[in-house]
């Protein structure tokens, strides 16, 4: 019989970990606007960007996701409590339970909620324009940041389902045997993958300057369709953005799938550039 004070397992967030996170979630992200786009292709096409409401809606969705794993916790008899840390050079937020453990089943609604619960509202407001942009970020930076989430429930379902779980304070998550449990031969697969910790910085790296390159484009897309005498800025038969007045209210459109593409264009040779310069530092220390 097992000892019930003997770990299964203790999951860790690794630097290893870190480094394989970070490519799933960048590849994450970029499946979910393509599908978020294709469901709300015709409310996208003319939709204004509210920037405010995008930039929040995306600092709103990270705290909610935590949040409604604490809102998880509470459901099933527990204390939630939250923090924040970095490992390997990204910094990442977290709920925890330290004292209590769940079983199998009830762990699974935990780690899956914020997925399920914010998807489906972004996915409600597909139809809606004035909101569609956020909702469509939000949408993306949910299920992209649900990655941590989905690896961890990777690990959860190689193990035996009378086991219980403790996300303890550490923080990490700790798989304890319940009754009938018959400790495994083998530790489950992604508990602790080695190597690849420095990629994840210089991922880091890229996104840092897509996210900020995206928002300038935007706003230098913006101001130069508004100083225009139609209103419109176009290259070629590619319209770039558009401006209207209506009543003393100034609203704008732009194009979004130009905007991710230059982003993309120039933040990969000031990512290569970056790397460049560091490795030569290094190599005149």
């Amino acid at each position: 019989m097992e000892n019930p004070e003997e770990p299964l397992w203790v999951f860790r967030m690794t630097g290893g970990i870190v480094a394989r996170l970070g490519p799933l979630s960048l590849v994450m992200f970029a499946v979910s606007i393509a599908f978020y786009a294709t469901v709300a292709w015709r409310t996208l096409g003319p939709a204004p960007i509210p920037y405010v409401a995008t930039v929040v809606a995306v600092l709103v969705v990270f705290v909610l996701h935590e949040a409604l794993h604490g809102v998880g916790f509470l459901a099933f008899g527990g204390r939630p409590k939250f923090g924040a840390g970095i490992k390997g050079g990204a910094p990442y937020l977290f709920a925890m339970c330290p004292g209590k453990r769940f079983s199998w089943g009830r762990f699974l609604v935990i780690g899956l909620l914020p997925l399920a619960v914010i998807d489906a509202g972004a996915l409600a407001l597909a139809g809606y324009g004035p909101l569609v942009v956020p909702a469509m970020l939000a949408f993306a930076f949910n299920t992209a940041g649900a990655v941590g989430d989905l690896w961890m429930i990777a690990v959860i379902l190689q193990t035996s389902s009378t086991a219980t779980f403790e996300d303890s304070a550490e923080p990490a998550l700790i798989a304890w045997p319940g009754r009938g449990t018959v400790r495994p031969v083998r530790q489950p697969r992604g508990l602790d993958p080695r190597g690849g910790e420095s990629a994840v910085v210089w991922v880091s790296v890229a996104v840092v300057a897509f996210v900020a390159l995206f928002a300038g484009i935007g706003f230098v897309d913006l101001s130069l369709a508004r100083a225009s005498a139609n209103g419109v800025l176009a290259i070629a038969n590619i319209q770039l953005a558009a401006v209207t007045t209506t009543g003393g209210h100034v609203s704008g459109s732009a194009n979004l799938t130009a905007q991710v593409v230059m982003a993309a264009i120039l933040a990969a040779p000031i990512t290569w550039a970056a790397w460049r310069r560091t490795r030569r530092r290094r190599g005149s220390l």
